[in-house]
């Protein structure tokens, strides 16, 4: 798949763009370590899929306020796909130690 601001709005895209956002959670909170102990993931998660998702509006502006929903509605799951992937990566590691 190749990722583009219109493929974030199709079911596939929405995955991606939840991987893309708990990648780039994960890369901020290695490199900066003081982001991981007073910021939660799941907030995090919730302010980039968000910016991720005015940028698509932007990129892609819908002709209508159907539209808006439909941004709306890819927004949500792909927050709540991120807020997952995020707490299933946290407790896959606390189960392994």
């Amino acid at each position: 798949m190749n990722p583009t601001f219109a493929s974030f709005l199709s079911p596939e895209g929405i995955i991606v763009a939840g991987g893309i956002v708990t990648a780039l959670i994960s890369v901020l909170k290695a490199v900066f370590p003081i982001v991981d102990a007073r910021i939660s993931g799941a907030l995090l998660a919730f302010v980039f899929t968000a910016l991720l998702y005015v940028a698509t509006s932007f990129a892609v502006p819908p002709a209508n306020a159907d539209g808006y929903l439909t941004i709306f509605a890819a927004w949500l799951a792909c927050a709540t796909a991120a807020i997952g992937i995020h707490g299933t990566v946290k407790h896959v590691r606390s189960v392994a130690r």
